[in-house]
């Protein structure tokens, strides 16, 4: 008997099944011995770039150059985050109805420590003076922010953010326009952990099992 002829009855069987025994995720109800298969489906790329995971307006916060420590300080408090990027909003050359935030520095929690002329930090107990209050009190944002702070652009991949944040030991990194280096969004470490959280998730097999049952010897051999 030619294969053909011998598979035949075979193809005819597997054709009148009912979907449910030919491909199913649990084992039909059959007399016969069920062999699960199971198939790994290659994990998806999962190559996210920044603005895919940054916050951006409206929920972006920023802090004007000129604004005073102690007012910089209750609004960061009342936002509930540890630093943000400092902008001058500057009106769009060629679309005067925009506006555009020029990132000119940043400020964290540590920036706000009071500190001696030399740059060494000034116990919190010294405070006491009067004139060294007054100093610390008296100063503005750009008079404490980090200029020119490290920033990644909105193509970026996650993993550059990542890598740049652990490089330079930094919480939160600015994101601009590649164009024009304006900011437009601010990625911190928390982004960061959702990220790697989605690709090892992604990293998983996933797995696909259908029965095939199995057929009586003449057929099958």
């Amino acid at each position: 008997m030619s294969t053909l002829a011998r598979l035949l009855p075979l193809l005819v069987l597997l054709r009148a099944a009912p979907p449910s025994l030919a491909f199913s995720t649990t084992p039909p109800q059959s007399p016969h011995s069920q062999q699960r298969v199971f198939i790994s489906t290659p994990s998806r790329p999962t190559n996210r770039i920044v603005s895919d995971l940054m916050t951006s307006e409206p929920h972006l916060f920023t802090l004007a150059p000129h604004t005073p420590v102690e007012q910089a300080i209750s609004a960061l408090l009342q936002a509930g985050v540890s630093g943000a990027p400092v902008v001058e909003r500057l009106k769009n050359a060629e679309r005067p109805e925009k506006v555009d935030c020029r990132l000119v520095g940043f400020v964290s929690s540590f920036d706000f420590l009071p500190r001696e002329e030399s740059g060494s930090l000034v116990a919190l107990g010294d405070l006491e003076d009067s004139e060294t209050a007054r100093r610390i009190l008296g100063q503005t944002v750009q008079d404490i922010m980090t200029r020119d702070p490290v920033t990644v652009e909105t193509n970026d991949l996650m993993k550059v953010a990542a890598e740049t944040m652990a490089k330079h030991r930094l919480h939160a990194l600015p994101v601009v326009e590649g164009n024009y280096g304006n900011l437009v969004g601010i990625v911190t470490a928390k982004d960061v952990m959702r990220d790697v959280m989605r690709t090892a998730s992604h990293a998983l097999p996933a797995e696909e099992s259908y029965s095939q049952t199995n057929v009586p010897g003449d057929l099958a051999a």
